[in-house]
């Protein structure tokens, strides 16, 4: 790989479903070229994909003839049906994703079809490059498959969320699908630093306080998850102490129950022997939770929703507000490379003691 960031280029193409070869070929390639193709047999699946993870996808590819759902046969139709389906999420969202159509070119009418969709994808020339490229295309020719990756990683590397990503690399190492810190929490992350390296791309952005907080629960959820933060810092329905949960991780003693992490201050060494977030570093993420409204609570029931409404911040302030951004980004560092050397949680487990006074 050129770099640590790979692009994730949702792929459709009903070969998908039977020919294991076909797709590990494509992908063996594609990762040439720094892209992790996710391969989808239907529109109504990579749909869903789409609409839950926009972010997360740097490119579409579309087969020329494919199938809406999974039960349907191929159909002509497929191109103009997305492209509509396409367009409006677009809109609703107020994004673009570039996007391209790889096909053999045997289908009955494919000019006709092309044509239709060069319409859509004609005021993108310039940005995104070529729209059709072919399955059967020697690797050397234009409109080769090799052409196309080449083509989605310049684009790519161009793009806000992967300059960002690319820039936070070792921030989001620990953010998304499957690691440490959950994918909500990597998806309001690149929003904040989009906005912050890229305003005039997202004029109408709120200065909302909310989104510091939700990191730092994920984060104390995460804690929580490998035996770092106790059961006591939630109350029976699941919600979680932001307050008590900052002082555990900070090695204080919380204020509901007498737990802290580690060892009691150690009066001769003048220091605290056992914590997990560093002194300056416990100030930090008090005050975080002070600018953001720290007495609101979430609920495990539905998780990662915060119950109050937003809290807006005054637009003057926004300087306050991108600190702590930068802030977080040190504060999720920090935690990561804390659980890379405390990842057992039996043993995270036995560091809560008990405070006797």
């Amino acid at each position: 790989m050129a770099n640590n960031i790979t692009y994730k280029v949702l792929w459709i193409d009903d070969q998908v479903a039977f020919d294991p070869d076909f797709v590990e070929g494509y992908q063996i390639k594609a990762e040439a070229y720094d892209i992790d193709l996710c391969p989808v047999s239907n529109w109504q699946d990579a749909r869903k994909l789409l609409y839950d993870n926009s972010e997360d996808y740097s490119a579409i590819i579309l087969d020329a003839e494919c199938k809406m759902n999974a039960e349907d046969p191929e159909e002509c139709g497929f191109i103009n049906k997305v492209l509509n389906d396409l367009n409006k999420f677009f809109g609703k969202k107020q994004i673009d994703i570039p996007w391209y159509i790889l096909s053999a070119g045997t289908m009955d009418g494919f000019e006709s079809v092309m044509n239709v969709a060069q319409y859509s994808h004609a005021e993108y020339d310039e940005e995104w490059g070529n729209m059709v490229y072919s399955k059967t295309a020697p690797s050397q020719e234009a409109n080769s498959r090799d052409k196309l990756f080449e083509n989605i990683q310049k684009v790519a590397s161009g793009q806000t969320v992967n300059k960002v990503l690319f820039r936070y690399q070792e921030t989001f190492q620990y953010m998304g699908e499957g690691k440490l810190i959950d994918k909500e929490a990597r998806s309001i992350m690149l929003k904040m630093l989009s906005q912050l390296h890229y305003p005039e791309e997202n004029p109408h952005f709120e200065y909302q306080g909310n989104p510091l907080r939700k990191i730092l629960e994920h984060l104390f959820r995460a804690a929580h998850k490998i035996g770092l933060l106790p059961d006591d810092c939630f109350d029976n329905r699941g919600q979680l102490n932001l307050l008590d949960a900052n002082r555990y991780m900070s090695g204080l003693e919380m204020n509901h129950v007498k737990l802290r992490y580690g060892q009691i201050y150690d009066k001769e060494k003048k220091q605290d022997v056992d914590t997990i977030f560093p002194k300056y570093m416990g100030y930090i993420t008090k005050a975080i939770l002070n600018f953001s409204s720290a007495n609101s609570h979430t609920s495990e029931e539905n998780e990662y929703t915060i119950n109050d409404k937003d809290l807006i911040i005054d637009e003057s302030e926004k300087e306050l507000f991108f600190g702590y951004v930068l802030q977080l980004c040190h504060v999720i560092k920090f935690f990561g490379h804390f659980v890379e050397t405390h990842n057992n949680k039996e043993e995270n487990l036995k560091m809560i003691k008990k405070v006797y006074n």
